[in-house]
């Protein structure tokens, strides 16, 4: 059986960061553990907050090394969090199929997750317009989640071979173990409209009625872990929520065989799709800080 877990790792450059811990938070009803927290040597006025969500059979240091970010976070001013799930099964995935993860304040791992930055922007006198959440397969399928069951809070949010918000409701657990997998698979890809798949974003936080955060959506096309399906399912998805439409593509963007799919004047919403790409394609920093307006 295929696993969406991680598969490689980003080198990080070194740069002037430091590293410390959050251990405890108010609206943490899944108890997650302490979060590395990495941050500037000294922090600038307002900074931005970049969750980072780690894959399934990772933890937050792992996802550390997985993207480049520290090396940016003193140029940027940026507050990094990268926490660490709980098991499901013995594996480290992050829950993006329960009825309380897929609610606002429902009491599930969204509802913590949401807790941990809420304490980081109090903490750092962090900027509210700069709050972002990036992740790899079961880190990117949370990303979704929270895009949906918070998007007051977040600005902005980066799938790396993730699948569309509430994908997964239903189902037992969200990990490569689950006896249905019918979401990563592809198959409910294909089972939904677009105007569907918004409706099920927008029931995750039934009584919002205001902005949501900017999406980036990449996927390779030879991911046997999670379908490239789910690329489309997710552009469908918020394309309808943000009522935006396909406008272009744009070839070999931002590197060699990655396919820029943009919807209405690309500020809102991209998509990356990486011919011959594995799962969880290598993390473009800069893309994905000049897509949230940081770089």
């Amino acid at each position: 059986m295929h696993s969406f877990t991680i598969v490689a790792a980003a080198a990080v450059a070194v740069s002037a960061f430091k590293t410390s811990s959050i251990s405890t938070w108010s609206e943490n009803p899944t108890a997650l553990g302490a979060s590395i927290v990495v941050t500037p040597n000294t922090i600038a006025s307002k900074p931005a907050i970049i969750l980072g969500l780690h894959p399934c059979g990772g933890t937050g240091q792992m996802y550390q090394a997985m993207t480049p970010l520290p090396s940016y976070a003193d140029k940027l001013n940026l507050v990094l969090l990268y926490p660490t799930s709980k098991s499901q099964s013995g594996m480290n995935c992050w829950d993006a199929h329960s009825k309380k993860s897929l609610q606002h304040d429902g009491g599930g791992d969204s509802q913590s997750l949401a807790g941990l930055v809420k304490t980081a922007i109090t903490q750092y006198d962090a900027d509210p317009n700069k709050i972002f959440v990036v992740g790899g397969s079961s880190g990117a399928m949370e990303a979704n989640v929270l895009a949906a069951t918070y998007p007051e809070l977040f600005k902005g949010a980066a799938s790396y071979s993730g699948v569309p918000a509430a994908c997964w409701a239903g189902s037992p657990m969200s990990t490569p173990l689950s006896s249905d997998l019918s979401c990563p698979n592809g198959a409910k890809a294909s089972q939904y409209t677009a105007a569907q798949w918004g409706t099920i974003a927008r029931d995750c936080d039934a009584g919002y009625n205001g902005t949501y955060p900017k999406m980036m959506i990449v996927h390779g096309t030879a991911d046997t872990a999670v379908s490239i399906k789910n690329l489309k399912a997710q552009l469908d998805q918020w394309s309808n929520v943000m009522g935006l439409s396909w406008a272009k593509n744009t070839s070999n963007t931002p590197t060699t065989n990655w396919k820029k799919i943009e919807y209405g004047d690309g500020t809102q919403l991209v998509g990356y799709e990486v011919q011959g790409g594995p799962h969880i394609p290598a993390f473009q920093a800069d893309a994905t800080l000049g897509f949230f307006g940081l770089l």
